[in-house]
């Protein structure tokens, strides 16, 4: 196979749809963190602890945290990838509660929450899981790995649907999904501030952060430019 066939098929999996003709472009790796070194430089919000026997980031119920970065190089684009917990009940696109507001289990990855820019100049990915117990006829739908409110099935691209619960469902051998997080997003800025969060609605729970939470790990920061 000689290098451009190579290219080709680099251009038919790629998040952004370069030009077939250019060259794969080199990523910067400006953050990496595991969270098992206590390093949180950076990061407003810290809250560690163990699942699965790692260390992780979380767990968070209607929270989350940030991700400060400074100098960053010349680029034209950020790749965001990390492993996210979804742990316990969450319902997808809805959970039939409230018909005339947000009734949707959301998460969201959003780029300078506090600069004041246009809507057209956001950067904002929301998306919603769905790990709820799924019988014969019905199941919540979700999502990821679109943006709300596209509908796809639960746990649809999940990595691992079989790690046990957190809280509510620890006792469940599936109720945790792995999902491998990766997403491309347009950015020049020589700084940013990236925030995790989510906005779960559970109005019928007596303990919301056991019953629908998230984690995660190995969170990896790179950037780049088109060739």
């Amino acid at each position: 196979m000689n290098r451009k066939s190579i290219n080709y098929i680099f251009c038919a999996f790629a998040l952004l749809c370069f030009s077939c003709e250019d060259i794969v472009p080199e990523e910067d790796l400006i953050y990496f963190n595991d969270f098992d070194n206590g390093d949180y430089a950076g990061i407003s919000g810290v809250k560690i602890s163990s699942f699965d026997g790692d260390f992780v980031m979380g767990n968070f119920n209607n929270n989350g945290f940030q991700l400060s970065l400074d100098n960053l190089p010349d680029h034209e684009y950020v790749r965001v990838s990390f492993d996210l917990y979804i742990h316990d009940s969450w319902d997808g696109n809805t959970n039939g509660t409230n018909p005339l507001g947000e009734d949707h289990d959301a998460w969201i990855l959003e780029f300078d929450p506090n600069e004041n820019l246009k809507s057209s100049e956001k950067l904002y990915f929301e998306t919603t899981f769905s790990n709820g117990l799924c019988i014969p006829g019905f199941c919540y739908s979700q999502s990821y790995p679109r943006e709300f409110p596209f509908p796809n099935d639960s746990k649809l691209e999940a990595f691992s649907t079989s790690l046990p619960g957190l809280c509510a469902w620890k006792d469940s051998p599936n109720g945790t999904s792995l999902y491998k997080f990766d997403k491309v997003f347009l950015h020049k800025r020589n700084s940013t501030t990236i925030s995790f969060y989510d906005r779960l609605v559970q109005p019928n729970s007596d303990n919301p952060l056991c019953d629908e939470s998230w984690s995660l790990d190995n969170l990896s920061i790179s950037v780049f430019k088109k060739r």
